[in-house]
């Protein structure tokens, strides 16, 4: 069979067994094929329509009209007289390879309302899962934190929210420095909820959490096959990803140098380049750099780059670490209490008392962990000295330390200690002796040789907590 006659059959068969309905004019206007699927619109057999001028068969068809303007008309509702179908059609000029027009095709989009109905749902429920997965990806890009969430009325502490929210009012770029544990990240949140980007992502990058030699493909991106192992569609990277939000770069001062200066040129051209591209993506972002270190020693030393500093340092915020503002402190427990779920638990006045002494080294962070930690030991919902860390009640513990001869301190220390021993085991001898390592024998002649009572120890039992380990040490 000669191949151009084969192509023929094919093409005519295709038409006839097409589901949706379709016919072709000549430039006249008279129907040289028909469908089954459009005849029965029709009320017709295929044979009856053809050699039919068109208007015959559909007296308000647009086929005319196309074949005078020799332009198509997409989507196009035609309605059937007498209750017949409504369907969307398409109706294309037709031109010869001479560029001539031959004809016109008429082709419905769909065979039955049915089919339209099926497709406006499948739209609809395709609709509802982007919508989902853009609130999802929006929730995930945005800061859970407000200048609200930064508890405390302290005096250090209200000038910061006050400078941090008139910070916020522009666009520039704002660098927060602070001790760790004080909550940049935190501030660095609040600074993008009260800004004009607010509905705009919020891209974290921790710089001493990503491998130098990732860093670059993590954070400015990479183009197909930039490197060996490299993903073949490319990667967006994290700077495109805060387009038109805000950029907070945790812990600035790991910025490998390399990165330093293309970041450099980033803020400097508001474009960047992905990596092993030579292709410039526009990129608008707001930033916001925090850091715990000397940035101007860095300066000295070359670790850093001046420009960049300088660059970075347009508006400068320090945060007070918690020793600067210890009236916070009972807020901040009171806060963490209630949003672990302790909502009736409270602090003794001894134990709030060491809190407030103790220097917080690890600041913000270390007494959310002890208020944990205090909380996991705590009785009745009273947490008490004893529920503390060690670190944090041993300021107060020193406090009461018997002054006197090295053998009079050991003397009260031991004495305590055996008091301890009974009364968490409720004057039980056996028992006491077992915590304390020795015999009940020796025992016996310790309590008689620091003039403790026999008795001693049937109070209320109590238990070991880090304090109590201090004091044995």
């Amino acid at each position: 069979m000669h191949k151009r006659k084969l192509q023929d059959i094919l093409i005519a068969a295709a038409m006839r067994n097409l589901p949706t309905g379709a016919f072709i004019c000549d430039r006249e206007g008279v129907v040289q094929f028909i469908n089954a699927a459009y005849a029965k619109y029709l009320g017709l057999r295929p044979e009856e329509a053809i050699g039919r001028h068109i208007t015959e068969l559909i007296p308000t068809s647009g086929i005319p009209a196309v074949l005078r303007s020799r332009k198509a008309e997409l989507r196009q509702i035609r309605r059937f007289p007498n209750g017949g179908a409504t369907l969307i059609v398409n109706r294309v000029p037709l031109f010869g390879d001479d560029g001539e027009l031959i004809g016109a095709l008429s082709m419905t989009l769909f065979d039955t309302a049915d089919q339209v109905r099926d497709l406006l749902e499948h739209v609809q429920c395709l609709d509802k899962k982007v919508s989902s997965c853009q609130r999802r990806i929006k929730s995930a890009l945005s800061s859970p934190y407000t200048v609200e969430s930064i508890v405390g009325k302290s005096e250090s502490i209200t000038a910061f929210k006050s400078l941090l929210l008139r910070y916020a009012r522009t666009d520039a770029a704002v660098l927060i420095l602070g001790a760790t544990g004080s909550g940049k990240e935190l501030a660095a949140g609040a600074i993008h909820a009260a800004s004009s980007r607010a509905e705009g992502p919020f891209v974290s990058i921790n710089c001493a959490a990503i491998p130098k030699e990732l860093f670059e493909s993590e954070v400015f991106g990479y183009a197909p096959g930039a490197f060996s192992g490299a993903r073949k569609e490319g990667s967006v990277g994290k700077i495109e990803v805060a387009h038109q939000g805000t950029l907070f770069l945790d812990e600035v001062g790991d910025l490998p140098l390399q990165a330093q200066a293309k970041l450099l040129r980033v803020l400097e051209e508001k474009r960047l380049f992905r990596l092993g591209s030579s292709q410039p993506r526009d990129v608008d972002f707001r930033l916001v750099a925090a850091t715990n270190r000397d940035l101007e020693a860095m300066i000295t030393v070359g670790t850093f780059r001046e420009d960049l500093y300088y660059r970075i340092n347009s508006m400068k915020l320090r945060l007070p670490s918690l020793r600067e503002r210890r009236e916070d402190i009972p807020l901040l427990v009171r806060f963490f209490l209630d949003h672990m779920g302790a909502g009736e638990t409270a602090c003794t006045e001894e134990a709030m008392h060491a809190l407030m002494a103790y220097s917080w080294p690890g600041n913000i962070r270390e007494l959310r962990n002890a208020v944990g930690h205090a909380l996991s030991l705590c009785r009745e919902g009273r947490i008490d000295i004893h529920d503390l860390p060690s670190e944090c009640c041993r300021m107060e513990w020193e406090k009461t330390m018997p002054v006197g001869s090295l053998q009079a301190v050991t003397k009260s220390v031991e004495g305590q200690t055996i008091e301890k021993a009974l009364r968490e085991t409720g004057g039980n001898k056996v028992r006491a002796a077992a915590i304390l390592g020795i015999s009940r024998a020796a025992l016996y002649e310790k309590m008689k040789k620091l003039r403790l009572a026999r008795t001693s120890g049937a109070e209320i039992p109590s238990r070991q907590t880090g304090c109590d380990k201090e004091r044995k040490r």
